[in-house]
């Protein structure tokens, strides 16, 4: 169980969250959501341990600002592009911590073959990273991430550079994670994609936490209106499944 609270941040006098009170549940899917400027990301990396912060962070009974004992992942949204380094090599990262840089077990490299092969870089492995298109970089991230085998794993915004073919192959491996007890949490963009994989979603708005709660529940609430001056429309396939659309403007 991550416990986040009174937490706030400030970069100088300006105020990015404010008072941040809710709890994450392990091995569940939560997903920040809100628009640009709402606090999300640094939000994430607040529970990364890489933000320093006032209030408390605590995860399974520890605060995490700059603990380096946890086992985390992290997936960026802009990520810094090593030069000269593969793609196996980029990926093998991920076992750095397990193994030590360029003493990977057996179990290591399978590993890493494995995770290729799940997100589709196999056949690009001797590729260099700098060489990838922005979707290719996004999966090489992600599975630097799993190759890890993380408790937690934070992702954000994990599928903007990907076509909604390798979104929805993303998501599902990032899915399986959590039937090994993974803890996930990410930002998106995307709120019918929130609604489809995470159990729990936080909404976000202006630095502050407006909801949190059950995912079917969420979508459906003045509070995620709110967030977004109500201009999305919520809609229900016969699936049951929601579907988020923005409003277009009418010209006067």
């Amino acid at each position: 169980m991550i416990k986040v609270n009174d937490l706030t941040i400030r970069f100088g006098e300006r105020i990015i969250l404010q008072d941040i009170n809710v709890e994450i549940a392990d091995g569940m899917w939560t997903c920040l959501v809100g628009p640009n400027g709402a606090g999300k990301t640094t939000f994430l990396r607040a529970l990364l341990g890489s933000q320093p912060y006032s209030g408390s962070i605590v995860d399974n009974g520890f605060e995490v600002y700059r603990n380096h004992d946890r086992n985390v992942a992290f997936v960026p949204q802009h990520p810094q592009i090593p030069i000269g380094m593969s793609v196996s090599e980029y990926v093998m990262l991920g076992r750095s911590k397990r193994d030590g840089w360029g003493n990977e077990s057996s179990k290591s490299r399978h590993l890493v073959a494995d995770i290729l092969r799940l997100t589709g870089l196999f056949g690009m492995q001797s590729q260099f990273v700098s060489q990838l298109s922005g979707g290719e970089m996004q999966r090489a991230l992600i599975a630097r991430a799993l190759v890890q085998e993380p408790t937690l794993i934070l992702l954000d915004e994990p599928t903007s550079a990907l076509d909604l073919h390798h979104q929805i192959a993303v998501l599902n491996n990032i899915e399986l994670l959590k039937e090994r007890g993974v803890t996930i949490i990410s930002t998106m963009h995307d709120i019918t994609l929130a609604a489809m994989y995470a159990e729990k979603i936080i909404v976000m708005h202006e630095g502050k936490v407006l909801l949190d709660g059950p995912s079917d529940q969420v979508i459906h609430s003045p509070q995620l209106q709110e967030a977004f001056e109500n201009r999305i429309n919520v809609f229900t396939l016969d699936s049951g499944r929601p579907v988020i659309i923005a409003k277009k403007d009418l010209p006067n």
